[in-house]
């Protein structure tokens, strides 16, 4: 059994303080100007109306995502900081969120938020076999901490993608869990690459009032997390 807890929207706050007051403290690849990344990220996210470009993601030097808000218009976030595989991707519009081998384990800015995951039973990195495993969570909007979630994972077979143009072989796994003591049911889908394991795109939820949010790597980092 492991246990992980991690309070991120505060850390996420205090790290992007960090980041600004040095600017060049944090990056995708350990190193960067983060004024310019929020620059970057401020442009991408007002200026566009449609889903990403090559050009336009080529133009930024930094590990990027695309995301999209029950199904809105895609925008970027951008790799802020890598700390153990724990990915936090912020953007200048004031929503950030921290990923784990592509799984959503913290969000902030959303208004109705993450802020702690802990893996309690089981493992969520299996992509390969049927599995159940449960996680812990913290809603603090709700007054709701240590929530149980019990996901059944099932891959589904082959399915390629594509991504700015750019095919990938992947294969797809849905994951259906319920929380009883919130009476919440919801079905994420990730597409994970059969040789890295790495989830180029993903359709998740994180809370029982929340968003659907589904992001996929336009320019990923160079380790795998």
């Amino acid at each position: 059994m492991t246990f992980r807890r991690h309070r991120f929207a505060a850390a996420g706050r205090i790290a992007a303080l960090a980041c600004s007051a040095a600017l060049s403290a944090c990056s995708s690849e350990g190193g960067g100007d983060w004024l310019t990344m929020l620059k970057a990220a401020k442009i991408t996210w007002e200026n566009r109306d449609a889903a990403a470009e090559l050009n336009e993601v080529a133009a930024i030097p930094y590990a990027t995502l695309g995301i999209r808000i029950d199904g809105g218009r895609e925008q970027i976030v951008i790799l802020a900081t890598d700390s153990n595989g724990d990915r936090l991707w912020t953007s200048a519009a004031r929503i950030s969120l921290t990923t784990r081998r592509g799984r959503i384990v913290a969000t902030s800015g959303f208004g109705t938020d993450l802020s702690g995951y802990a893996s309690t039973q089981g493992s969520p990195l299996d992509w390969t076999t049927p599995h159940t495993y449960a996680w812990s969570a913290d809603f603090p909007d709700l007054g709701l901490y240590s929530v149980t979630i019990k996901c059944d994972v099932t891959p589904a077979g082959r399915d390629p993608i594509e991504i700015l143009g750019k095919t990938f072989d992947t294969i797809r796994v849905d994951e259906r869990c319920r929380s009883d003591r919130q009476d919440w049911t919801f079905s994420n889908t990730y597409w994970v690459s059969s040789e890295t394991g790495r989830v180029w795109r993903s359709i998740q939820h994180f809370h029982p009032h929340g968003p659907e949010l589904e992001i996929e790597f336009l320019r990923p980092p160079l380790s795998e997390g």
